[in-house]
């Protein structure tokens, strides 16, 4: 049975944080206010890219509006691109107790298309920041074109599904380890030191059939979360621990692809 392999990547602010009452996200404050910052999404994208490259693997990276419109992100040609929202929104106001009508869902999510065509290409999937949806997201994505969507969990080996209109959903896995501690696709713990390479690996080596969707931030590949900037070897490190990972599942046999060809 085929296994496919699709690396998803959230281009957008450094280490992004909801704010409270604020439909924008800020960026984790590092003595400087909570200020967005986009330094640090744009030098992991240099090295995410190469990672890529030196693994023969094309990634989907899902781009915030305002990150497209600040940094450059030309490297992404022959990439699948997707849009994540326009200011990193939480659209179901669960973190900042903003609300949303459909209207204003529209415009959020029309922004951030707008941007990702004008200043990379036309978008042809979309990640909700967050991972959090509301209902009116997926009634307005077939009106920009987009019926390929990636914005939560699912079991190991889940089937893509129907969210209607014909949006396919794509979930990000969630299983149990070796031990059974809880994990999930997406490389944030190993990027912090909390997970190996090899859980990764072996999580893909249980899954039988479909599509495994991994996924991480460029800026997570040059700033830890709990400790600020990483210095250049901590770098390097974080990203044969990627190539580490790519090229295990990829020794299992299965074929890179990406979440729209």
């Amino acid at each position: 049975m085929s296994r496919e392999l699709i690396f998803t990547v959230d281009l957008d602010r450094d280490v992004n944080i909801p704010i409270t009452g604020c439909s924008a996200a800020g960026s984790m404050d590092r003595g400087q206010g909570t200020e967005p910052r986009f330094s640090s999404a744009e030098l992991g994208l240099a090295v995410l890219l190469d990672v890529l490259d030196a693994v023969g693997v094309k990634g989907t990276f899902f781009v915030e509006g305002r990150t497209s419109e600040t940094i450059d992100c030309s490297g992404l040609s022959g990439h699948c691109v997707g849009f994540h929202g326009y200011d990193h929104e939480d659209l179901s106001g669960q973190s900042t107790g903003v609300t949303y009508t459909r209207d204003e869902v529209e415009s959020i999510l029309r922004r951030g298309f707008d941007s990702v065509s004008d200043n990379i290409s036309r978008p042809t999937c979309f990640r909700a920041p967050y991972m959090v949806r509301n209902g009116h997201v997926e009634s307005f994505l077939p009106e920009l074109g987009v019926f390929h969507d990636s914005s939560s969990y699912g079991d190991l080996g889940a089937e893509p599904f129907d969210l209607g209109n014909g949006v396919m959903e794509h979930p990000v896995p969630k299983t149990t380890d070796g031990s059974g501690r809880s994990m999930s696709a997406y490389l944030w713990p190993m990027h912090e030191g909390k997970r190996p390479p090899s859980d990764y690996v072996a999580m893909a080596s249980r899954m039988e059939h479909g599509q495994l969707i991994l996924a991480t931030h460029t800026w997570h590949m040059v700033e830890w979360r709990e400790r600020g900037m990483m210095g250049p070897d901590e770098v390097r490190r974080n990203a044969d621990h990627v190539v580490e990972v790519l090229s295990g599942i990829l020794d299992l046999g299965y074929q890179p692809t990406m979440l729209v060809g």
